[in-house]
């Protein structure tokens, strides 16, 4: 794998075939999560109406967004409520907040790790090949790169940077062949730790092109400031397994 470059046609990383359907599947495992982990919306109640322009994007089959709140309830799965959180530590705003907002956000999230997972396999190549990113498409692919990340994060316990960081370590302390320091929702630990780091490594390429292109004065839109805990240092460690749902498993 190579990170994310910026040339005159977007921004072009370099990945492995299996690099492509590990990062796919993730990014549907959590769109899923999305799906599946967003509580009911009150709007959907008998007797209420979905207003006309509601819209959802490609793959989306949770509440109608739009429209109006939901119930509020914060999502259960930890993972998702990192992907969805509190907007204040008043629980009224918090509430309110969440209300108007949840659905939304939701549903925007999963059209872009949608948009991730039908570029990674598009073109379905036998062998490490260039994955290029328009300008246009570029904050929807590192927001996506974030949220799955933000998943790893919380399957793996991560909440510092310091604990990122031990990551390399850990790594190193196995090795090749060395032992797997258990297993995260059916997944190697070792696995987990690997894609985290490409994300993390894609992602910080990609937003540092897209700066670099900001202060240049090029296209594309102004990125949006990184999300989620644990930004940390990321590194070149690559995955060579399949997901398996890892993502989905409660932590």
């Amino acid at each position: 794998m190579r990170p994310f470059r910026a040339e005159a046609h977007g921004y072009v990383a370099e990945l492995e075939p299996s690099e492509r359907i590990v990062l796919a599947q993730l990014a549907g495992d959590v769109a899923q999560m999305l799906q599946e982990g967003v509580p009911g919306r009150a709007s959907d109640a008998p007797g209420r109406a979905v207003p006309d322009d509601a819209w959802s994007p490609p793959g989306w089959t949770g509440p109608m967004p739009g429209g109006g709140g939901s119930d509020a309830t914060p999502p259960p799965d930890p993972a998702v409520r990192r992907l969805l959180p509190d907007a204040s530590d008043d629980v009224e705003v918090a509430h309110e907040f969440r209300r108007f907002t949840q659905d939304d956000l939701a549903a925007r999230k999963v059209g872009r790790l949608v948009l991730l997972g039908r570029m990674l396999v598009d073109s379905e190549p036998a062998e490490a090949a260039p994955f290029v990113v328009g300008r246009e498409e570029a904050e929807d692919v590192a927001g996506a790169l974030t949220d799955v990340r933000l998943v790893l994060a919380e399957r793996l316990g991560l909440r510092t940077d310091e604990q990122v960081e031990g990551l390399y370590d850990e790594l190193d302390r196995e090795g090749d062949d060395g032992p797997d320091d258990g297993e995260v929702g059916g997944a190697p630990r070792r696995f987990l730790v690997s894609v985290f780091l490409l994300t993390g490594l894609l992602q910080e390429s990609l937003v540092d092109g897209m700066l670099a292109d900001l202060r240049a004065g090029r296209g594309g839109r102004r990125p949006a400031p990184r999300e989620g805990a644990g930004p940390g240092p990321v590194g070149a460690a690559t995955a060579t397994g399949a997901g398996g749902g890892a993502a989905r498993a409660g932590g």
